[in-house]
């Protein structure tokens, strides 16, 4: 199936040229003549980059080209100039286009266990309504010209393939290489929680020391505890010591509201397995979190021991402290993450105040632009002005209202293409940051599975 995207767009092309003709030779006198009139189906147009040296003459198709299509392997560029062993575009189970129930939702294929459902997950034959294709507007070829004023000298140094309108839903069912230029925006969307643990749930991987309290069994509160529904996966840490009475992060469960933040996601190169999430403001993150964040069960360990709980504590009292609180807990979140992340934590100055300090550990993590493996991504919503595939001899070619460049070979270029909403619990969300190293290699998170475009059961056809 390698290249058959280019092929089977030509075909179509072709015959709806064909079909078009064969009911356009029809004689017509000169009153007939004044009374039609018409656009050509094929425009050619030229623009000259005077910076780059080229000329680009575009060949276009005043037509709506609806696609609905399937491709198993979409690899271009394999080997050459840009190395062994990968390709430029390396892409299984490419489809265009979606199957949708009654209402036009595109149903979204069945997972693994955890992984995001989509809007609609229910593949039942029953709920197999239609089709919704990918849509290319006015389709055209485009070939950069090097030398144009001379015809001996006169080089074809680039053809993309365009539109100029591209709309509707495309799934990927694994991303293996990306060459060329993508934009997009994340929402990041973090759930709200009650009753979860501070620090990590004892027995877990990870988990050698600082459990917590209320993991497994309910830790014995006067009034009776309850088991921590999930975990954060913290370190544990002394949060307050009163003299006759301290507690650890360890001896909490806390119910937390919901956040949310958008960042922007960019990448551009040759050969990408990740893109670059910027923008995420994961310090500001924290801050909101622990801002909005409450005590739900507490267990402090009493100043003459024991394994019981103080009577003079509980969840009021730890709530009325809990705005002298929040700045260290703030600071203590961050340089958790920051650790998870695999980035040097700062040292507080002596006479730094928590304030400032808690600042400058924000600002790191807002300036920290998360790594997303592109394996991660399956579907894709297209709406852009700038969607194309070109095949590139130069170094580089800015191809006409591209923001950037893009490298020789092979690429594709989706800029605004795309939102990836993120929607996860803290708890998920934080154990991948501090705890288990996900987030760091390119993982926070996964993602809904691809799109349903085959009827039936098939998830492929």
């Amino acid at each position: 199936m390698k290249k058959t995207i280019f092929a089977g767009i030509v075909t179509l092309v072709l015959a709806f040229v064909t079909s078009t003709m064969s009911y356009a030779m029809t004689s017509l006198d000169d009153q007939s003549l004044s009374d039609v009139t018409g656009q050509a189906l094929f425009t050619l147009t030229k623009e000259t980059d005077s910076t780059q040296s080229l000329d680009f003459f575009k060949l276009g198709f005043q037509a709506e080209l609806a696609l609905n299509a399937n491709i198993k392997s979409l690899q271009l560029g394999c080997g050459g100039d840009n190395g062994a062993g990968k390709c430029d575009i390396d892409i299984s189970e490419l489809s265009f286009g979606c199957v949708t129930n009654a209402s036009g939702t595109c149903i979204t294929l069945p997972g693994v266990a955890g992984q995001p459902t989509g809007t609609d997950p229910n593949n039942a034959d029953t709920n197999q309504a239609g089709l919704k294709d990918f849509v290319l507007t006015n389709p055209f070829f485009q070939f950069a010209i090097k030398g144009g004023s001379n015809a001996a000298t006169r080089q074809v140094v680039g053809i993309r393939l365009g539109a100029d309108k591209a709309e509707g839903p495309m799934s990927i069912g694994s991303l293996a290489s990306y060459s060329g230029y993508l934009t997009g925006k994340t929402n990041l969307n973090i759930q709200a929680q009650t009753n979860i643990g501070v620090t990590c749930q004892g027995g877990t991987a990870g988990c050698t020391s600082g459990a917590a309290k209320y993991s497994g069994t309910a830790y014995g509160m006067p009034s009776g505890g309850t088991v921590a529904t999930a975990y954060l996966g913290v370190k544990d840490a002394e949060i307050l010591n009163l003299g006759i009475v301290k507690v650890r992060y360890q001896d909490m469960t806390i119910d937390t509201k919901a956040a949310s933040s958008s960042a922007n996601v960019t990448a551009k190169g040759t050969r990408l397995t990740q893109v670059g999430i910027s923008n995420l403001e994961l310090g500001k993150t924290v801050d909101d979190v622990v801002n909005g964040l409450t005590i739900n069960q507490i267990c402090a360990t009493p100043f003459y021991g024991g394994s019981g709980c103080d009577v003079l504590t509980g969840p009021q009292l730890a709530n009325s402290l809990m705005p002298v609180l929040k700045t260290g807990i703030q600071i203590y979140m961050k340089q958790q993450t920051l650790i998870g992340l695999g980035l040097a934590v700062p040292i507080q100055g002596t006479f730094e105040t928590d304030s400032t300090y808690s600042g400058k550990l924000t600002t790191l993590l807002n300036d920290y632009i998360l790594p997303y493996n592109l394996n991660n991504v399956h579907q894709l919503d297209v709406n852009s002005n700038l969607f194309g595939i070109a095949l590139t001899a130069l170094d580089s070619i800015k191809y006409p209202g591209y923001a950037d460049s893009v490298g020789k070979g092979w690429s594709m270029y989706l800029q605004d293409a795309f939102t990836l909403n993120i929607n996860d619990s803290l708890t998920n969300l934080m154990s991948n940051m501090v705890q288990n190293g996900k987030a760091a290699a390119g993982n926070i998170t996964t993602l809904a599975p691809a799109y349903r475009n085959c009827f039936g059961s098939l998830k492929f056809c």
